[in-house]
């Protein structure tokens, strides 16, 4: 591919669409997945809705029930078909990741929700990713957290994305696996996972020979708290493999930054979006667009005689336009301020230089010395201090052990 005489504009990587131009590369999904998703649930030309999915209520989660077992199978394969078509979907992403939590034990709210998005895939089946030419300054993590969003296990969801410039380069959403006691809690879980995965592809970058400094923004203050902090502080219901953050944040490795809440671009792998404009705004920020028809070279969709059961058996908001990290220095440290980190006055990702700063440390050689004067002197046995050889027991006259001898 490329602009030779003889090379190609267009070609298929992994069945996924690509195509070449002189401002960029075109990079769109495997569209028979869709198709066969929505035939898998026979909602051919079924009138289309303008979001993936919409939030369930606690009524209804109570008055759910199992779907029949003839129809578990179905499930399962469509969910799974839902999931990998949500790698190349942003716009769905979150509603896939929902229904696949159900692949254990299916029920009836999960099978609505499966044919929500194929109604949505119906109107929009064509997403299209452009990247183009471009010239960027670092990478770039947005991170967001609902927190207690599923009211069945009140378990939070983190979504967050990786932004080079104005490419999105890599998108997730998943439940947290505890139960987290507070938003900023649940926020400091999803700021950790987008921490990593961003150190990680700068990681990449790195043996590319691309030196790229890192950037995560997150709409929580209380997560950029407790980052900018050393230890768990007044927090005790948190993993201490976590704090790792903390020493990254003051090690200069990350710079973690504040974004406003209905700027976050992240937004919308935590939660289901309401209203089709919103949505579409957040795809614009990704570089994402909806074309109609079909790429000249895209699969098609083969027709097949039917063997197995199949799930057709059975049955506004308009948002900033630009992205934080587009802003000019001046713009960026007003609008969205960096972490403070408390008696930052060393250089460098020397740890022994970072930790002579800390107090705990200073208190902890302190306390050790003590403990071993205190070896010294008593020995290992325990004994009697010298002061309390004369102390009398009681009126009967019986002289208390002397200093030299053990307790009782």
């Amino acid at each position: 591919m490329g602009q030779g005489a003889g090379d190609a504009r267009e070609a298929t990587i992994l069945n996924r669409v690509v195509h070449w131009d002189e401002s960029g590369i075109w990079y769109e999904a495997d569209p028979r997945q869709g198709e066969r998703l929505v035939e898998e649930c026979g909602l051919d030309g079924a009138k289309s809705v303008c979001t993936p999915g919409v939030r369930e209520s606690a009524a209804e989660a109570a008055a759910d029930e199992p779907l029949e077992p003839r129809q578990l199978r179905a499930f399962r394969a469509a969910s799974a078909r839902a999931n990998h078509m949500a790698q190349d979907r942003p716009d769905c992403q979150y509603a896939c990741k929902e229904i696949c939590r159900f692949m254990a034990k299916p029920t009836q709210a999960a099978w609505q929700a499966m044919k929500r998005i194929c109604r949505f895939i119906v109107g929009l089946p064509r997403l299209v990713w452009k990247f183009e030419m471009q010239d960027d300054d670092g990478v770039v993590v947005y991170s967001d957290t609902d927190w207690a969003g599923c009211v069945r296990t009140r378990k939070s969801t983190s979504g967050g994305c990786i932004i080079v410039g104005s490419h999105l380069i890599k998108t997730w959403s998943s439940t947290q696996s505890s139960v987290a006691l507070s938003s900023g809690e649940a926020e400091f879980y999803g700021v950790v996972k987008a921490s990593g995965y961003g150190l990680a592809y700068q990681a990449l970058l790195h043996d590319f020979g691309l030196e790229k400094p890192l950037t995560v923004f997150t709409d929580s203050t209380a997560a950029m708290g407790i980052a900018a902090r050393q230890g768990l502080g007044k927090i005790r219901h948190l993993d201490t493999n976590t704090l790792w953050v903390q020493q990254a944040v003051r090690c200069r490795r990350l710079t973690l930054r504040k974004v406003l809440g209905e700027e976050n671009p992240a937004d919308v792998f935590t939660k289901h979006i309401v209203g089709a404009e919103k949505l579409g705004s957040l795809m614009r920020l990704f570089s994402c667009k909806y074309l109609p028809g079909r790429a000249q070279s895209a699969p098609q969709l083969r027709r097949e005689q039917r063997t197995k059961t199949e799930m057709r058996d059975g049955e506004n908001t308009e948002i900033n336009a630009v992205l934080p990290h587009h802003l000019d220095q001046e713009a960026l440290n007003l609008h969205h301020p960096q972490a403070y980190i408390i008696n930052d006055d060393f250089e460098g990702f020397d740890d022994k230089v970072m930790y002579e700063q800390d107090y705990l440390s200073v208190y902890g050689e302190k306390l050790g010395i003590e403990i071993m004067k205190a070896a010294e002197t008593y020995g290992r046995k325990r004994r009697l201090p010298p002061m309390a050889a004369n102390v009398t027991k009681g009126d009967s006259g019986d002289v208390a052990k002397s200093a030299g001898e053990p307790h009782a």
